[in-house]
């Protein structure tokens, strides 16, 4: 875990499962992960205020990693293209 963690410093997308507060944590910015801790950033926004929190945990309290590769609208032609170059990117990537 500790790893990945790693690997996901400053990348976009990350989603956390923190078992300390039962749920998902969206668009995590991970800032710093040490041995037995990591340090990461989040908003929470409602309809009042938006709060951005700052939070160091144990990595033994992370459960479960989510990452948000890509999002697209369905069905639009350029979508469409899109996809298929990429889908050809990453065809030549694995050979």
């Amino acid at each position: 875990m500790e790893s990945k963690l790693r690997e996901l410093i400053g990348q976009s997308n990350v989603w956390l499962f923190v078992k300390s507060s039962n749920g998902w944590l969206k668009n995590v910015e991970i800032l710093d992960v040490s041995c037995d801790t990591v340090t990461f950033r989040y908003e929470h926004e409602s309809e009042v205020e938006k709060r951005i929190w700052e939070k160091t945990t144990r990595i033994d309290n992370i459960a479960e990693i989510e990452v948000r590769l890509l999002t697209l609208p369905k069905g639009d032609k350029q979508v469409q293209e899109m996809k298929s170059r990429l889908s050809k990117l990453l065809e030549q990537e694995e050979k």
